[in-house]
């Protein structure tokens, strides 16, 4: 009985997909992160918690830079996915739309300290991997997107003018990153829904050229 329940474990992960063992790998270095900090960007560590050898790491990824790069990938990209979901479901008007977006950067999904525990790790290996580097950019340059392509359709719509769409969208980038880091540090210092209100202000502004 062993010997058959042994086999069809093998079965199972040999229908695993290279891609499907990756992002477990992945998922697996972003709970080591939240868990141990720094200390949780180990092989040693990231294998225990998968519940793979050493070596599989080495087999998908190479080292381990690579590994924790594309966890961030895994991160970033399921945070601006579920506020692109929020902007989505939102009554079809720009207005409305980039209400959901501001209003969605204020829920608990983004406002957990917990994230801010990664990004700090994140950070930290930015300045000496390439590879967390041009993930990093990449993030970044698909947030602002994001951002500008808002703003530019409400500017649109309500027949106001924005002098230089991309510096806006990145003031507006600097505007929320520094309210959630203020939040992360502190989370007496404001309510999300008062952060939510101050970037209502904000583009309240921007309708009215104050930003120009």
């Amino acid at each position: 009985m062993a010997r058959r329940e042994q086999t069809k474990g093998r079965a199972r992960y040999r229908r695993e997909t290279p891609e499907d063992r990756r992002r477990q790998l992945g998922e697996a270095a972003l709970r080591c992160i939240v868990k141990h900090g720094n200390a949780g960007v180990s092989v040693r560590q990231i294998a225990a918690e998968a519940g793979v050898t050493q070596g599989l790491i080495t087999h998908h990824f190479g080292e381990i830079n690579e590994l924790v790069a594309y966890a961030f990938d895994i991160m970033s990209a399921g945070l601006l996915q579920a506020l692109l979901s929020a902007v989505d479901e939102a009554e079809p008007t720009p207005r409305k739309r980039l209400d959901a977006f501001i209003e969605a950067s204020f829920s608990p999904m983004l406002f957990d300290r917990d994230v801010l525990g990664v990004w700090v790790v994140f950070w930290g290996l930015i300045l000496h991997s390439p590879r967390m580097s041009a993930s990093q950019q990449g993030e970044y340059s698909d947030y602002v997107a994001t951002i500008e392509r808002l703003l530019g359709d409400l500017a649109a719509s309500e027949g106001f003018a924005i002098g230089d769409i991309r510096l806006t969208a990145v003031a507006f980038t600097a505007l929320l990153d520094g309210l959630w880091l203020a939040w992360c540090l502190n989370p007496s210092s404001f309510k999300p829904e008062e952060g939510v209100q101050i970037c209502r202000n904000w583009v309240e502004g921007l309708r009215r050229g104050a930003y120009a």
